[in-house]
C-alpha cells in the first residue's frame, strides 16, 4: 500500500492551527415558521444569507421562537402558503431550473422577495419575467410594475393598450383606476388622431381607413407624451 495521504489539519491536541472557512462553514440550526396556520421547517441559514428581513427577524433569540412547533415564528398575514412555497421551491430546487419555474410561481416570487427582502432574488425574478413579458397581459405587466417598482415594464405595456383595436373594457378599467385608464384613452386618441393626420397628408382623395398595425413611431410618441416615460424604458 501507498502511503496515506496527510489530512489538511493538524491532529495534535495541542494543534489551534485550523481556520474556519466563514463563506462555507454553516452554522447549525433549523427554524420553525409559520404561514396562515401552516408550520414550516427551513435552513435558517439560507433564509439569513438572503434575506434582510429574516435576518434581522433571526438575529434576535431572546425569547427562543422558532425553535419548536409549539413556537413558531407568524410571518407577516400578507404573506400567503401559495407564495412562501413558490420562494421555497424556488430557492431549494428552482435555482438549479429555472425553466421548471412556472409565470405564476415567478409572478409570486417576486411578490414574496420584495415583500421580505429577497434582494437577489427579487432581481431574479424581474430578469425571468421580463424575459416572459409576452405571456403577461398588459393590465398585470402595468400593476407589477407600479406595484414593485419596475419602471421599464410600463412603456411596453401601455403601447400594447394604446395600440390594439378595442377599448378597455370595464374589468381592465377598474383595475387600473381612472387616471391611468384616461391617459390610456388620450393616448389612442392622439394616436388616432395622428394616423389621420398622415392619412391627409398622403390620401390624394383616397378614402380613410385605420391600418391594421399602428404606426410604432406613431405609438411610441403617443405613450412618450402622456404617460411622460421619456428614458425609463
Amino acid at each position: 500500500m501507498g502511503p496515506r495521504p496527510q489530512s489538511t489539519e493538524s491532529t495534535s491536541s495541542g494543534s489551534t492551527n485550523r481556520t474556519k472557512r466563514s463563506k462555507f462553514y454553516m452554522q447549525d440550526g433549523m427554524v420553525v415558521l409559520k404561514v396562515e396556520g401552516t408550520l414550516y421547517r427551513v435552513h435558517k441559514y439560507l433564509l439569513e444569507q438572503h434575506s434582510d428581513f429574516f435576518r434581522g427577524l433571526l438575529s434576535d433569540e431572546v425569547d427562543a421562537m422558532g425553535h419548536s412547533d409549539d413556537r413558531p415564528i407568524p410571518l407577516p398575514d400578507s404573506i400567503t402558503q401559495q407564495a412562501f412555497d413558490s420562494l421555497l421551491g424556488f430557492m431549494y430546487t428552482g435555482v438549479f431550473d429555472p425553466t421548471s419555474v412556472s409565470l405564476s410561481d415567478w409572478v409570486s416570487i417576486l411578490r414574496i422577495s420584495t415583500l421580505l427582502q429577497f434582494t437577489k432574488m427579487r432581481q431574479y425574478a424581474i430578469r425571468e419575467l421580463s424575459a416572459r413579458r409576452a405571456s403577461l397581459v398588459p393590465v398585470e405587466a402595468i400593476l407589477l410594475a407600479k406595484e414593485h417598482d419596475i419602471p421599464s415594464w410600463l412603456g411596453p405595456a401601455y403601447a400594447e393598450l394604446v395600440r390594439r383595436s378595442t377599448p378597455l373594457d370595464d374589468t381592465e378599467a377598474e383595475s387600473l383606476g381612472v387616471r391611468v385608464t384616461a391617459q390610456i384613452s388620450r393616448a389612442r386618441e392622439m394616436l388616432r388622431a395622428e394616423e389621420y393626420a398622415l392619412h391627409q397628408q398622403r390620401r390624394y382623395g383616397s378614402r380613410y381607413t385605420p391600418p391594421e398595425r399602428p404606426d410604432e413611431q406613431l405609438v411610441a410618441r403617443a405613450v412618450n407624451e402622456v404617460f411622460q416615460l421619456a428614458g425609463s424604458q
